[in-house]
């Protein structure tokens, strides 16, 4: 039975919340990323794969934005095995990036590649 790619998405954007916990993260991601899945964004543009490199990745992140807290500012759009939404990243009371997600999704319905574009950055 195929993952709810919205479910899937949803897992994954958890996974970002979960700066401390490597196994709540690594949880998350297993169950929604597969195993070949890629993430690319300006930091990474030649790109990580797989679970444990989006894992480590989303640590550092962590280790130099403490108490980052992702959350998506509309619903996510579905449009075949793809899905856009826009998100704010924030430390305590300071927007720190605000960025646009493109997603697509293995036939299972596991995320199969994340593209990430800021939107803004700090000054």
């Amino acid at each position: 039975m195929a993952l709810d790619p919205t479910e899937a998405y949803f897992a994954y954007s958890a996974a970002w919340n979960e700066g401390t916990n490597s196994a709540a993260r690594e949880k998350l991601l297993e169950s929604a990323w597969a195993s070949d899945g890629e993430f690319f964004d300006e930091d990474t543009p030649e790109g990580l794969t797989g679970v444990q490199a989006l894992s480590t990745y989303i640590a550092e992140t962590h280790e130099q934005m403490p108490n980052l807290v992702i959350s998506e500012t509309a619903d996510p759009v579905l449009l075949g095995n793809r899905l856009r939404v826009p998100w704010l990243a924030r430390q305590g009371d300071t927007v720190m990036f605000t960025g646009t997600d493109f997603v697509e999704f293995a036939a299972d319905g596991r995320v199969s590649r994340v593209t990430m574009f800021y939107d803004s950055t700090p000054d």
